[in-house]
Protein backbone atom coordinates (compact mmCIF):
# COMPACT_ATOMS: atom_id res chain seq x y z
CA UNK A 1 0.00 0.00 0.00
CA UNK A 2 2.37 2.38 0.96
CA UNK A 3 4.14 2.78 -3.03
CA UNK A 4 0.79 4.16 -4.03
CA UNK A 5 1.27 8.07 -5.52
CA UNK A 6 1.17 10.36 -2.73
CA UNK A 7 -1.17 12.34 -5.95
CA UNK A 8 -4.11 10.17 -5.29
CA UNK A 9 -4.51 11.51 -1.47
CA UNK A 10 -4.37 15.43 -2.65
CA UNK A 11 -7.18 14.12 -5.11
CA UNK A 12 -9.13 13.02 -2.22
CA UNK A 13 -8.67 15.54 -0.11
CA UNK A 14 -9.44 17.96 -3.23
CA UNK A 15 -12.39 16.36 -4.83
CA UNK A 16 -14.23 14.32 -1.66
CA UNK A 17 -15.13 16.85 0.75
CA UNK A 18 -18.89 15.80 1.84
CA UNK A 19 -21.01 15.11 4.87
CA UNK A 20 -20.44 11.61 5.35
CA UNK A 21 -17.51 8.58 5.70
CA UNK A 22 -18.67 6.94 1.99
CA UNK A 23 -20.82 3.88 1.41
CA UNK A 24 -18.80 1.93 3.47
CA UNK A 25 -20.33 3.79 6.44
CA UNK A 26 -23.58 2.65 5.60
CA UNK A 27 -23.05 -1.13 6.73
CA UNK A 28 -23.27 -1.77 10.61
CA UNK A 29 -20.22 -0.21 12.41
CA UNK A 30 -19.21 -3.60 14.81
CA UNK A 31 -17.11 -1.12 16.56
CA UNK A 32 -18.42 1.61 19.68
CA UNK A 33 -16.74 4.90 18.52
CA UNK A 34 -16.62 7.44 21.50
CA UNK A 35 -17.22 11.05 20.31
CA UNK A 36 -17.26 12.43 23.63
CA UNK A 37 -13.81 13.86 23.91
CA UNK A 38 -13.79 14.82 27.80
CA UNK A 39 -15.45 11.46 29.01
CA UNK A 40 -12.88 9.43 26.60
CA UNK A 41 -9.72 11.43 28.68
CA UNK A 42 -11.94 11.24 31.99
CA UNK A 43 -12.11 7.22 31.58
CA UNK A 44 -9.13 6.41 29.56
CA UNK A 45 -7.01 8.04 31.97
CA UNK A 46 -8.85 6.58 34.93
CA UNK A 47 -8.58 3.45 33.58
CA UNK A 48 -5.69 0.87 32.88
CA UNK A 49 -2.92 1.70 30.84
CA UNK A 50 -3.10 -1.93 28.99
CA UNK A 51 -6.55 -1.20 28.18
CA UNK A 52 -6.94 -1.07 24.46
CA UNK A 53 -9.90 1.08 22.41
CA UNK A 54 -12.64 -1.06 20.61
CA UNK A 55 -11.18 -2.23 17.65
CA UNK A 56 -7.27 -2.27 18.46
CA UNK A 57 -5.18 -5.44 18.74
CA UNK A 58 -7.46 -8.21 17.29
CA UNK A 59 -5.08 -11.32 17.40
CA UNK A 60 -7.49 -12.39 14.81
CA UNK A 61 -7.89 -9.61 12.35
CA UNK A 62 -7.06 -10.06 8.63
CA UNK A 63 -7.32 -7.23 6.56
CA UNK A 64 -9.09 -8.06 3.26
CA UNK A 65 -7.45 -5.36 1.73
CA UNK A 66 -3.92 -6.73 2.42
CA UNK A 67 -3.13 -3.27 3.53
CA UNK A 68 -0.45 -2.57 6.31
CA UNK A 69 -1.55 -2.83 9.89
CA UNK A 70 -1.52 0.53 11.51
CA UNK A 71 -0.29 1.31 14.74
CA UNK A 72 -1.46 4.63 16.23
CA UNK A 73 1.05 6.12 18.78
CA UNK A 74 -0.62 8.52 21.61
CA UNK A 75 0.85 12.03 22.29
CA UNK A 76 2.21 13.55 25.95
CA UNK A 77 0.25 12.71 29.47
CA UNK A 78 -1.99 9.78 27.19
CA UNK A 79 -2.41 6.42 26.68
CA UNK A 80 -3.89 4.36 24.18
CA UNK A 81 -7.39 4.64 25.34
CA UNK A 82 -7.96 8.13 25.92
CA UNK A 83 -6.24 9.30 22.62
CA UNK A 84 -7.76 6.52 20.46
CA UNK A 85 -11.42 5.38 21.59
CA UNK A 86 -12.89 7.75 18.05
CA UNK A 87 -9.85 6.62 16.17
CA UNK A 88 -9.12 2.75 16.42
CA UNK A 89 -12.61 1.94 16.19
CA UNK A 90 -13.10 3.98 12.80
CA UNK A 91 -10.60 2.69 11.28
CA UNK A 92 -11.39 -1.12 12.06
CA UNK A 93 -14.82 -0.25 11.36
CA UNK A 94 -13.23 0.76 7.83
CA UNK A 95 -11.51 -3.02 7.74
CA UNK A 96 -8.07 -1.72 8.97
CA UNK A 97 -6.11 -3.86 11.15
CA UNK A 98 -5.54 -1.37 14.26
CA UNK A 99 -2.85 -2.10 16.83
CA UNK A 100 -2.28 0.42 20.15
CA UNK A 101 -0.40 0.52 23.34
CA UNK A 102 0.67 2.86 25.90
CA UNK A 103 4.50 4.12 25.97
CA UNK A 104 6.19 6.55 28.30
CA UNK A 105 5.23 5.49 32.05
CA UNK A 106 7.13 7.20 34.38
CA UNK A 107 7.48 6.46 38.26
CA UNK A 108 4.08 7.66 39.45
CA UNK A 109 2.31 8.13 36.85
CA UNK A 110 -0.18 5.53 36.43
CA UNK A 111 -1.56 4.68 33.51
CA UNK A 112 -0.89 8.10 32.26
CA UNK A 113 2.38 7.83 29.00
CA UNK A 114 3.97 9.38 27.26
CA UNK A 115 6.11 11.00 30.00
CA UNK A 116 9.36 9.51 29.79
CA UNK A 117 12.13 10.51 27.20
CA UNK A 118 11.96 10.21 23.38
CA UNK A 119 14.84 7.50 22.99
CA UNK A 120 13.13 5.33 25.96
CA UNK A 121 9.50 5.92 24.00
CA UNK A 122 11.28 4.92 20.97
CA UNK A 123 12.41 2.02 22.06
CA UNK A 124 8.87 0.79 22.81
CA UNK A 125 7.67 1.40 19.92
CA UNK A 126 10.08 -0.43 18.23
CA UNK A 127 9.58 -3.15 20.21
CA UNK A 128 5.68 -2.80 19.57
CA UNK A 129 6.51 -3.17 15.54
CA UNK A 130 8.16 -6.42 16.36
CA UNK A 131 5.24 -7.76 18.13
CA UNK A 132 2.47 -6.87 15.28
CA UNK A 133 4.59 -7.46 12.74
CA UNK A 134 5.31 -11.15 13.87
CA UNK A 135 1.60 -11.16 15.29
CA UNK A 136 0.04 -10.57 11.45
CA UNK A 137 3.08 -11.87 9.16
CA UNK A 138 3.19 -8.29 8.00
CA UNK A 139 6.76 -6.85 6.43
CA UNK A 140 5.96 -3.56 6.85
CA UNK A 141 3.21 -1.42 9.54
CA UNK A 142 1.81 2.07 9.28
CA UNK A 143 2.24 4.71 12.02
CA UNK A 144 -0.33 7.52 12.50
CA UNK A 145 0.79 9.42 15.59
CA UNK A 146 -0.34 12.30 17.72
CA UNK A 147 1.69 15.17 19.04
CA UNK A 148 4.72 13.93 21.02
CA UNK A 149 3.43 10.31 19.33
CA UNK A 150 4.18 11.98 15.95
CA UNK A 151 8.25 12.51 17.01
CA UNK A 152 8.15 9.14 18.02
CA UNK A 153 7.28 7.63 15.14
CA UNK A 154 9.47 9.82 13.37
CA UNK A 155 12.44 8.59 15.86
CA UNK A 156 11.67 5.33 15.13
CA UNK A 157 12.83 5.14 11.19
CA UNK A 158 16.27 6.70 13.05
CA UNK A 159 17.34 3.17 14.66
CA UNK A 160 18.93 1.27 12.02
CA UNK A 161 16.72 -1.10 9.82
CA UNK A 162 13.64 0.29 10.98
CA UNK A 163 12.86 2.53 7.67
CA UNK A 164 12.38 -0.60 6.28
CA UNK A 165 9.55 -1.94 8.49
CA UNK A 166 7.62 1.44 7.79
CA UNK A 167 5.60 2.13 5.00
CA UNK A 168 3.49 5.29 5.66
CA UNK A 169 3.65 7.57 8.61
CA UNK A 170 0.70 10.29 9.38
CA UNK A 171 1.43 12.83 11.88
CA UNK A 172 -1.38 14.84 13.73
CA UNK A 173 -0.61 17.80 14.90
CA UNK A 174 3.50 16.21 15.04
CA UNK A 175 5.56 19.22 15.80
CA UNK A 176 8.16 18.78 13.00
CA UNK A 177 9.34 21.93 13.90
CA UNK A 178 9.23 22.70 17.12
CA UNK A 179 7.02 23.42 19.71
CA UNK A 180 5.09 26.34 21.64
CA UNK A 181 3.97 26.87 24.87
CA UNK A 182 2.54 30.32 26.24
CA UNK A 183 2.80 31.93 22.49
CA UNK A 184 6.15 31.56 22.82
CA UNK A 185 7.98 28.95 20.38
CA UNK A 186 10.61 26.59 21.98
CA UNK A 187 12.66 25.59 18.59
CA UNK A 188 14.06 21.81 18.58
CA UNK A 189 15.31 22.09 14.78
CA UNK A 190 14.34 20.75 11.68
CA UNK A 191 16.82 18.13 11.70
CA UNK A 192 15.67 16.43 15.57
CA UNK A 193 13.59 13.89 13.70
CA UNK A 194 16.49 12.89 11.83
CA UNK A 195 16.40 12.29 8.03
CA UNK A 196 12.98 11.51 5.66
CA UNK A 197 13.40 7.63 4.18
CA UNK A 198 12.55 7.51 0.79
CA UNK A 199 10.65 5.14 0.90
CA UNK A 200 8.51 6.40 3.78
CA UNK A 201 5.40 8.12 2.58
CA UNK A 202 4.78 11.45 5.15
CA UNK A 203 1.41 12.80 5.35
CA UNK A 204 1.13 15.57 8.01
CA UNK A 205 -2.44 16.78 9.22
CA UNK A 206 -2.02 20.02 10.59
CA UNK A 207 -4.77 22.77 11.94
CA UNK A 208 -4.86 26.55 12.03
CA UNK A 209 -6.02 26.48 15.60
CA UNK A 210 -3.48 24.52 17.31
CA UNK A 211 -2.54 25.58 20.64
CA UNK A 212 0.31 23.21 21.07
CA UNK A 213 1.53 23.45 17.95
CA UNK A 214 2.24 26.79 16.18
CA UNK A 215 3.24 28.34 14.12
CA UNK A 216 1.39 26.01 11.50
CA UNK A 217 4.57 26.05 9.64
CA UNK A 218 5.68 23.83 12.80
CA UNK A 219 3.49 21.13 12.25
CA UNK A 220 4.24 20.69 8.25
CA UNK A 221 7.51 19.45 6.52
CA UNK A 222 9.45 20.91 3.68
CA UNK A 223 7.86 19.65 0.57
CA UNK A 224 9.35 16.36 -1.07
CA UNK A 225 7.84 14.12 -3.61
CA UNK A 226 7.23 11.70 -0.83
CA UNK A 227 5.52 14.34 1.50
CA UNK A 228 1.90 15.50 1.48
CA UNK A 229 0.80 18.86 4.06
CA UNK A 230 -2.62 18.96 5.08
CA UNK A 231 -4.15 21.73 6.83
CA UNK A 232 -7.80 21.03 8.22
CA UNK A 233 -9.10 24.73 7.38
CA UNK A 234 -7.94 24.02 3.40
CA UNK A 235 -10.40 21.16 3.29
CA UNK A 236 -12.73 22.39 5.70
CA UNK A 237 -12.45 26.71 6.16
CA UNK A 238 -15.18 27.01 8.97
CA UNK A 239 -13.17 23.97 11.24
CA UNK A 240 -12.07 25.27 14.82
CA UNK A 241 -10.49 22.01 15.46
CA UNK A 242 -7.76 22.04 18.78
CA UNK A 243 -4.58 19.85 19.52
CA UNK A 244 -7.01 17.36 21.22
CA UNK A 245 -9.69 17.43 18.98
CA UNK A 246 -7.90 16.76 15.50
CA UNK A 247 -8.12 12.62 17.00
CA UNK A 248 -11.65 13.40 17.92
CA UNK A 249 -12.26 14.84 14.44
CA UNK A 250 -14.18 12.72 11.93
CA UNK A 251 -12.84 15.24 9.67
CA UNK A 252 -9.38 14.27 10.69
CA UNK A 253 -10.33 10.52 10.64
CA UNK A 254 -11.18 10.89 6.99
CA UNK A 255 -8.46 12.36 5.93
CA UNK A 256 -6.02 9.28 8.10
CA UNK A 257 -8.01 6.64 6.16
CA UNK A 258 -7.19 8.62 2.74
CA UNK A 259 -3.41 9.12 3.72
CA UNK A 260 -3.39 4.85 4.16
CA UNK A 261 -5.51 3.92 1.63
CA UNK A 262 -5.19 6.66 -1.67
CA UNK A 263 -6.82 4.51 -3.69
CA UNK A 264 -10.23 3.97 -2.15
CA UNK A 265 -10.81 7.56 -1.09
CA UNK A 266 -13.67 8.59 1.04
CA UNK A 267 -15.60 11.50 1.53
CA UNK A 268 -14.17 13.51 3.94
CA UNK A 269 -17.15 15.48 6.41
CA UNK A 270 -17.09 18.96 7.54
CA UNK A 271 -19.05 18.77 10.91
CA UNK A 272 -18.13 18.05 14.62
CA UNK A 273 -15.50 19.66 16.01
CA UNK A 274 -13.74 19.89 19.47
CA UNK A 275 -12.25 23.71 19.39
CA UNK A 276 -8.89 22.34 22.32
Amino acid sequence: MHTRACAALVLAVAGLVGTSFGAGAALADPFPVTTDVVAAQRDGLTGPADAAPAGANRPDCHDRYDRDPVILVHGTTSNQSSAWSFLAPTLANAGFCVYTFTFGQVPGSGSVGGLAPRATSTQQLATFIDHVRRETGASTVDLVGHSQGAAVAQSVTQLPGRAAQIGTIVDISGANRGYSFGGKPVPRGEGDNGPNHSNIKYVNLATTHDEVVFPLRNALMEPAPNVTNVVVQNVCPASTVGHLGMIYSPTVAALVQNALDPSSPVAVPCDRDFPF
